[in-house]
């Protein structure tokens, strides 16, 4: 197979790449800046590996910690050998594409600077009307989820540290901060907060705001509650695989957090409306980079357990529509399977990064019990797909 990559003016590269079986290597984090791949077709094998890329942008978008903008515009299909490993499993070198969507130093240097930063104005902009967007005096942007009551705040805190330990990096940056409104941070709004009647003193979450999100709707095979098949995978896009790698994450974070305030929330409603699950997503965006952020995770791990009764059922429903896995989540699955203490290594980390940790508070021993619980269902399910698949 040979590949004749072209650039734009008069410069001119050309490779040759040798593809057996579709095995491909990729090191490290080299970027390729394509404006145009065409691939000829192997026609005496009958191996068609046909990428017409014909934008690879590299641009940063205005969000800092944000990877580098991956925005694959490919106008041909995407048919990939080994797109799926044993089955059930992202391929490596396609888990490989996928880097943090907010990396771990960003993370550190964002909770610092919010923390104690002195916030500007409030408006509205994030959501539900009891939250709000807070401008700093840097520039910085936050959602300031203030919560119908602090369980809802400890949900948002605690899914976000879970989504951490399960290596999940589609949560924007959160920190903690308590609405003491003789401080230096709140001090400026104070007249803002007594409007909302914001209680004094309560703790609130603050979330990195991203700009020029778009809403998301869900895959097709989720809309017919079916599950994914490696077939149906080669005539997929490049940037829908990807996709669809983030999607996998989703899932086994909602049901492992209870979160019903998302997808679930869909398939409950099919009850009564049949198109809803064509409609846009509830507490999802994408960014341009086309990465998935998780966003609004109020409802999880402590409301959500609270009234699991309710919704358990459509959880099922959710989970048993997803087989395919990257195994870097599967690992960490694993590892929490193990420890038998989930709730405990939650909390270490979560009072590890946020000073209020204590103050808020953590699971209850029944909610600790239920998370230990759903991770063993998780388990069970991966290894029911790597066995049924």
């Amino acid at each position: 197979m040979r590949l004749v990559i072209m650039k734009a003016g008069k410069v001119k590269l050309c490779a040759s790449l040798c593809v057996w079986l579709g095995i491909v290597t990729w090191i490290g984090n080299v970027k390729l800046h394509l404006l145009s791949v065409f691939v000829q077709q192997d026609t005496d094998r009958g191996v068609l590996f046909s990428v017409a890329n014909n934008q690879v942008n590299n641009t940063e978008i205005n969000a800092p910690g944000m990877r580098g903008a991956k925005s694959f515009n490919i106008r041909s299909a995407l048919i990939l050998d080994n797109v799926i490993e044993q089955r059930v499993f992202w391929s490596a070198w396609l888990e490989a594409l996928a880097t943090r969507v907010f990396g771990v130093e960003h993370e550190r240097k964002w909770r610092e600077r919010v923390r104690d930063a002195r916030v500007v104005a409030l408006e509205a902009g994030c959501g539900r009307p009891t939250n709000r967007l807070a401008s700093f005096a840097d520039g910085t942007r936050a959602c300031v989820r203030y919560g119908i009551d602090a369980d809802q705040v400890l949900g948002e805190t605690l899914s976000y540290y879970l989504a951490e330990l399960l290596g999940i990096s589609n949560l924007p940056p959160l920190s903690l901060s308590k609405l003491n409104l003789s401080s230096e941070q709140w001090a400026s709004v104070r007249e803002n907060i007594e409007v909302l009647e914001w209680s004094p003193n309560a703790i609130v979450s603050l979330t990195e705001f991203i700009p020029n999100v778009t809403g998301v709707f869900i895959p097709a095979h989720l809309q017919k509650q079916q599950q994914l098949s490696a077939e149906s995978l080669s005539n997929m896009t490049l940037s829908y695989l990807l996709e669809l790698m983030q999607w996998g994450d989703l899932i086994l974070f909602d049901y492992l957090t209870a979160n019903f305030d998302r997808i679930v929330s869909h398939i409950f409603s099919l009850q009564w409306d049949a198109r809803v699950m064509e409609r846009t997503t509830n507490n999802l965006l994408k960014t341009v980079n086309g990465d998935l952020l998780f966003i609004d995770n109020e409802a999880g791990l402590v409301h959500g357990y609270r009234v699991l009764d309710l919704w358990e059922r459509y959880h099922k429903i959710l989970l048993s529509s997803s087989c395919m896995f990257r195994r870097s989540t599967v690992r960490r699955v694993s590892e929490l399977k193990r420890s038998g203490n989930s709730a405990k290594l939650l909390y270490e980390l979560y009072r590890a990064r946020e000073p209020l940790a204590r103050e808020l508070g953590s699971l209850s021993e029944e909610h600790a019990l239920t998370l230990q619980s759903r991770i063993d269902v998780v388990y069970k399910h991966i290894k029911l797909c790597t066995e049924i698949m």
